[in-house]
């Protein structure tokens, strides 16, 4: 999501908003480590201006917490693994604390081998899938994730068409470079959402349509029932948001090629393709991953731009956990 221009917009500095979402997560439930790793995630997805997945997602996660549908004590632990493979249990817990503890077992792993996968189940949301991607990309290696959920029913209207086989899980790619942006293509792969439209959108635009639905499957079949599955024998997680899963790759470049050459040929493309005509409507051209990038340099000291619909919801969920919101 883009962000806000409305000149109702408050600038925030990132540790105010970080300390404001760590308080309302403790409040329901987290410990104190658990709580900064969440809050830090989503403070860092505002300031590259993805407020979709930002601290607007901390309504949804403390009502999940205050309705039970999510432990807030999970225990994260590795359900198997081989050198170049790892299965991360989530606990029931909140999604990013096991896809953070499955990025970081991936990296280890790729470094000592060269490519390896890792997987994550039982736990919620996790979140932007660009978290993962950046996690692997500052350590100089591909990234391919996919998260979805890992229990799929067919929908129950009849008159439904197949579009709606699938909700909206995430894909991500990220491409490290030499210097300035790496590429980090974070994509929602529901990319028609009006329902209404769908006849319209099938006359117009039949193949991206029908490309999209494509990667819907490919997110929730790999992310969701591939990496969500569970071992033969166990169950499914108690709690009622803990249903989804995610499915991580890593790749050391040098395993195919040379790392430093190939870092600097991404830096080249994405300088030089910036450098061309903008596409129609807007006013910069970016490449996947390019802008939130310049912003999450320029908002870290001049603060975030909040608009007032999100300060808003900000403040409903100081409420709703009884804390204060001091902007």
């Amino acid at each position: 999501m883009a962000p806000s221009s409305s000149t109702d917009s408050v600038r925030i500095l990132p540790g105010v908003l970080r300390a404001f979402a760590i308080e309302a997560l403790r409040t329901v439930g987290l410990p104190d480590a658990d709580a900064q790793r969440v809050a830090n995630c989503l403070v860092q997805v505002d300031l590259r201006g993805v407020f979709s997945h930002g601290t607007r997602q901390l309504r949804r996660y403390t009502a999940e917490y205050q309705r039970g549908e999510l432990n807030p004590h999970p225990e994260i632990r590795v359900d198997r693994e081989t050198p170049a493979s790892a299965v991360i249990d989530g606990d029931g817990g909140i999604g990013y604390l096991a896809a953070s503890r499955a990025a970081e077992v991936l990296v280890q792993k790729a470094g000592d081998v060269g490519i390896a996968v890792t997987s994550t189940h039982r736990h919620g949301h996790i979140g932007s899938a660009g978290i993962y991607a950046r996690m692997v990309v500052a350590r100089d290696m591909v990234y391919f994730g996919a998260a979805g959920g890992s229990r799929w029913n067919a929908p129950g209207d009849p008159d439904v068409t197949v579009w709606k086989a699938m909700s909206a899980p995430p894909i991500c790619f990220g491409i490290p470079s030499a210097e300035g942006p790496p590429l980090v293509a974070d994509i929602n792969t529901h990319m028609f959402r009006d329902w209404d439209r769908l006849d319209e959108a099938m006359e117009r635009f039949p193949e991206a349509l029908i490309r999209s639905m494509g990667l819907k499957f490919v997110a929730t079949l790999l992310g969701g029932v591939l990496g969500g599955s569970l071992p033969e024998g166990e169950e499914a997680s108690a709690y009622k948001a803990a249903a989804r899963g995610s499915f991580m790759v890593a790749v050391r470049p040098d395993v195919v090629g040379d790392t430093a050459a190939f870092k600097a040929e991404v830096t080249r493309i994405i300088a030089e393709s910036r450098e061309l005509k903008p596409l129609p409507g807007l006013e910069t051209t970016e490449v996947a991953g390019s802008l939130e990038w310049q912003r999450e340099r320029t908002w870290s000291n001049d603060g975030i731009p909040i608009s007032r619909a999100h300060l808003d919801l900000l403040e409903e969920v100081a409420r709703n956990v009884g804390i204060s919101a001091t902007w």
